[in-house]
């Protein structure tokens, strides 16, 4: 099954991950954002509204969470470009390698 393909333009605290999905909503913008058991988090919309989250998030909230576009190609696979976990050593769509196994 494919949906479209997600791209990461937030990471901060849960509290900010929720504020920024709300405002991007006020914009008709989707977005998903992960639940975080450790402090941060990241906020992903799909690709073709990457650029424009962007710039409302940095208008409204500051540049302090945005991921720029060259980041946010390390939580996509390089092989079919389907989203990654945090700390994923597989795609999980494709099984290309895309991590360190000896990373924490």
């Amino acid at each position: 099954m494919s949906g479209p393909v997600l791209e990461v333009v937030w990471s901060s605290r849960r509290r900010d991950l929720e504020r920024a999905s709300a405002l991007l909503a006020r914009h008709g913008i989707r977005s998903r954002h992960s639940r975080p058991r450790r402090a941060e988090g990241i906020l992903r919309v799909p690709e073709e509204d990457a650029e424009r989250a962007r710039e409302l998030l940095r208008v409204e909230l500051g540049p302090g969470g945005i991921v720029a576009a060259s980041e946010a190609a390390w939580f996509r696979c390089f092989a079919c470009r389907r989203p990654l976990s945090l700390g994923a050593v597989r795609c999980p769509a494709c099984d290309a390698f895309v991590g360190d196994p000896h990373g924490g």
